[in-house]
């Protein structure tokens, strides 16, 4: 009877135990997961990806001194306040004209109180008229930012089309760059050091054509405030070549790496490679040597007996894939 008792209620125990337990399955699924969208600090302006800026930091860029008086744009202390608004302006100039006060109309931020801090981004908002108004807001963000040494917290106005209304520089983005240049040598047209001084000597340069020159450091010159590499060359003169400029805009016949500039130099002859890099051109020049030199031309007319290359103020004659004449 007994024995009975206790099979009947080891087996309710059992019973209980085996409902209560929580048993997982695994799923095969042949699909490859999404990788979440992270800053990989390539890029500095990152348009309509404004979220990825949450918790980057970010370096606000001096500028010239004749800017200054301007102060900064933007910057309010609470996004879903009138960003017009002169009250909710971080640090405003304060107008001498008192009908802002009165009108309490928009103004801007001191550049002193700005002007080479370092923020956090701790959120995106989207602008809060961007669903109502999408033409005129649908564009617009609002950073959120704490000011490091504060520790005051403002908003930024973002735009995602316009990247000149971008007055920061992503530190993450600016070691990533130190980290590709430092060390790297390159051979830089001779017309780009016109006039250039030695920073250290305040000393005129002379760039020898083909001269090597190696990247020391990255930094923002302080006169206009643009982003720059610290170049050496073997007398050890250094200058400052503008990092957008050469890297980004118009430099793609200004600079070469070493190695490519030495594939060139090769497979040109040196004197005229060294006309190449004079941004010259001469009779018997490849269309490979011309675009080197000169860029793309902005039209080419063809004809049966050759093709004319127009740049602004130039025509060059190709015959047979070689310059024939240029006015």
């Amino acid at each position: 009877m007994n024995s009975k008792i206790i099979i009947t209620t080891l087996g309710i125990i059992l019973f209980k135990f085996s409902f209560g337990q929580i048993t997982t399955t695994k799923v095969i699924n042949n699909e490859t997961p999404k990788k979440a969208m992270v800053y990989d600090s390539t890029l500095n302006f990152l348009g309509s990806d404004a979220l990825l800026y949450i918790g980057q930091e970010l370096y606000l860029i001096g500028k010239s001194e004749t800017l200054r008086t301007y102060g900064y744009s933007g910057f309010i202390i609470d996004y879903k306040v009138n960003s017009n608004s002169l009250k909710n302006t971080y640090k405003p100039i304060i107008p001498e004209d008192k009908k802002y006060i009165e009108y309490d109309m928009g103004g801007k931020s001191i550049y002193d109180s700005l002007a080479g801090k370092y923020f956090k981004v701790l959120d995106v908002h989207m602008h809060p008229k961007a669903k109502e108004q999408e033409y005129l807001y649908g564009t617009k963000f609002y950073l959120a930012l704490e000011e490091k040494e504060s520790g005051n917290k403002l908003f930024f106005e973002y735009d995602s089309k316009y990247e000149h209304s971008f007055p920061f520089l992503v530190v993450g983005y600016f070691e990533k760059l130190k980290q590709n240049f430092i060390g790297q040598s390159y051979v830089i047209s001779t017309k780009y050091f016109t006039g250039s001084k030695d920073i250290s000597t305040g000393n005129t340069i002379h760039n020898r054509p083909g001269q090597k020159w190696t990247c020391i450091d990255l930094t923002i010159e302080e006169q206009f405030f643009n982003l720059s590499l610290i170049i050496k060359n073997d007398l050890g003169e250094k200058v400052l070549a503008d990092y957008e400029y050469l890297f980004e805009l118009g430099g793609k016949n200004q600079v070469y790496t070493w190695k490519k500039a030495e594939t060139y130099k090769t497979k040109f002859g040196v004197v005229n490679w060294n006309i190449i890099l004079d941004r010259e051109v001469k009779i018997g020049f490849t269309e490979e040597m011309v675009r080197l030199a000169w860029g793309e031309p902005k039209r080419v007319n063809k004809s049966s007996y050759g093709d004319q290359w127009v740049y602004d103020d130039q025509y060059l004659y190709f015959e047979n894939g070689k310059l024939k004449a240029f006015n």
